[in-house]
Order: C-alpha cells, then structure tokens, then sequence
C-alpha cells in the first residue's frame, strides 16, 4: 500500500469536468463558434494558459477568445449551483481510505479561492491531511510540479504515493512525480503511455478502495 493516496478535484472528486463541458458548448454557440471536439477534450485537466492558447491558435484572435473565456467563466457558475454533484463514488473512497489509516491529500490545478469552496461544500475537507492549490505552483500539469509539492507537503518520497486522476494531463503529471496513478477517465481517452504507466484504470471510485487496500479484483487492468 502507498503511504499516502493524493486526490485531483475537478472530475476526480467533484464532476466539475460535466459542469465545464456545457458551459463551454453554450458560450461557443452564444458566440457562434464552431470549435473542434479535439479541443474540448483537450480541455480536461488543462490549465486557463495553455487552453487561452490553444483556442487563440485556432481562431488568431485574442479578443474573441477573452468574451470565450469571460462568458464562459459566467455561465460555469450560473450552472454549478444546480448541477454540481460529487463524482460517482468520491465521498465513499475518501471515507474509506481514510478509516484504513491512509494519509489523504489534495492536488488541484484550481486556484485555493475557488477549490476550497467545493470542497467544503461536498464535505470533503476534513478527509484531506493537505491540500496543494494551482495558484501555489509555478507550472501546471502535465508537468509534475504539483505531485511534487503534495509529497514534500506530506513529508513523503513521492514514490512513496499514489495519485488517483480523471484526466490525460494529470495522469502525465503523477507518472511523473513517479507516482503509481489510478485513472478514472471520464471525458478523457486513455493514451497507450498511459495505459503502459498507470497501475489500473477505473470505471470509478467506486472501485478505488478495493484496489489501493490490496484486493484489486473489481479494477480492470490498465492494459485493457
């Protein structure tokens, strides 16, 4: 068993990922864009930079991808209120670790301001020995750097932890860190390095528990 289990939040532990995706359909057709479904999968688990780029590549003009952005960003919030919801399995996996005596942690590429919020809302902030905020780190994922600092943060070699996450970039970042990583993709497809490098991939929380306690016979394989 690792010594510590460190969890990403958005579409991880709260399906903010669902939340995203419509707002930023609707913001797109309330702007009369048409932008390639590569690019909203590549979306997930993306930091606000390198998304702003990505969309200013495609279209070349930077005033429009800001009213992107802004509207975005509006209707993100007039739509979580209703239909945020926890992911599937998410409370149970974090009760479950932690009464099995595992040290619990946060790694979230969401500012501190935004990702506290939710967390406290959802009742998860009292499973987490630490918390590590986007807005404390220099470069997002997928590079390692927050995986990182969670494990200093821990007082922890990171190969000592694991990390549990929903998207390409983030399970990228974990691997990395030279963390075992568990994925449980919803809006992402798995890559064939990640299906090499990941130590399972989970239809959903659910299942996590199970595996990181040593009986692993409800995960499928990350080779499938």
């Amino acid at each position: 068993m690792p010594d510590a289990v460190i969890f990403d939040m958005d579409g991880t532990l709260i399906d903010t990922e669902r939340v995203s995706q419509t707002a930023w359909r609707r913001a797109a057709a309330d702007l009369g864009l048409e932008v390639p479904e590569r690019i909203w999968n590549a979306f997930v688990g993306c930091s606000l930079p390198n998304a702003r780029k990505m969309v200013n590549d495609e279209f070349g003009d930077p005033a429009l991808t800001d009213r992107l952005f802004t509207h975005q960003h509006e209707l993100f919030f007039q739509i979580e209120d209703e239909e945020l919801t926890p992911c599937t399995g998410a409370l149970e996996a974090l009760r479950t670790l932690t009464e099995a005596g595992l040290t619990v942690a946060l790694a979230t590429s969401t500012s501190r301001e935004h990702a506290l919020p939710q967390m406290e809302r959802f009742g998860m902030a009292p499973y987490f020995t630490s918390m590590t905020f986007g807005d404390e780190i220099t470069r997002a994922k997928p590079e390692p750097d927050i995986y990182l600092e969670a494990a200093r943060r821990l007082g922890l070699d990171p190969t000592l932890c694991a990390a549990v996450e929903d998207s390409v970039n983030g399970a990228r970042a974990a691997l990395a860190a030279g963390m075992a990583t568990y994925l449980v993709p919803e809006w992402a497809t798995p890559t064939d390095d990640l299906r090499a490098g990941c130590a399972a991939i989970l239809d959903s929380l659910l299942e996590l528990p199970a595996v990181i306690l040593g009986d692993g016979e409800q995960a499928r394989p990350s080779g499938e």
